[in-house]
């Protein structure tokens, strides 16, 4: 037991070291526009490139997920759901069910506000950040977890933004589908940001991020 702590610590710090490395060579590679992006996720992966890049939060979908067909909503009626000031605390246990954190209606979408100890606190933060959203500049990142089906994709596919979706299975239907190689035998995509290996990699590394990011269309 002592053992494998000593390993499971050693291996951490191993693949923190070599992660620092990258995210260093990354945010070199980085040009203006890039740094622009007011990018829309629908969990948590958004923000976390954001941090390992160096970018501020220039976007409000920030340390909360969304179930899917409520994330495609929210982009195609963007104007309205930012012009909503008040989250409403949601109470109904069929929701909340085991969860830790709080989950909170924004009109008719729900927010599940995974890094946020209060309602009081994310609403705080998302209007903050929704002020500073470059509509010049808005990019979506999307995952075939929480619910997505063929529907909603072809939804996600009429969004007028530069868009990725990763899913656990080959798209050659949806031109926005990047493909995450290690998921096939499971019905989506894992948390793709986690990482469990010495090489400070993660599986959304598979995809250029940064290229994406400066691609100016």
């Amino acid at each position: 037991m002592i053992l494998s702590k000593i390993i499971r610590r050693m291996k951490n710090n191993i693949w923190q070291a070599k992660r620092n490395a990258i995210n260093q060579a990354d945010r070199k590679r980085l040009n203006p526009y890039a740094e622009t992006a007011s990018i829309l996720s629908m969990n948590c992966i958004g923000g976390i490139l954001s941090h390992d890049l160096g970018l501020r939060f220039l976007s409000p979908t920030v340390n909360l997920f969304f179930r899917a067909e409520d994330f495609i909503k929210f982009c195609e009626n963007l104007d309205y759901y930012l012009s909503i000031d008040e989250f409403t605390e949601c109470r109904d246990s069929a929701i909340i069910g085991q969860r830790t954190y709080p989950v909170a209606f924004l009109g008719d979408l729900t927010l599940y506000l995974v890094h946020y100890r209060s309602v009081a606190e994310a609403q705080e933060k998302w209007n903050e950040r929704k002020t500073r959203i470059n509509r010049d500049n808005i990019v979506l990142l999307n995952t075939d977890r929480e619910g997505m089906t063929e529907a909603l994709k072809d939804r996600f596919e009429a969004l007028p933004y530069r868009k990725v979706m990763f899913t656990h299975l080959p798209d050659e239907t949806h031109k926005s589908c990047f493909y995450i190689r290690g998921y096939e035998n499971e019905p989506c995509v894992g948390i793709i940001t986690d990482h469990d290996g010495w090489d400070g990699k993660r599986p959304i590394d598979q995809f250029d991020y940064v290229s994406f990011l400066n691609e100016d269309t």
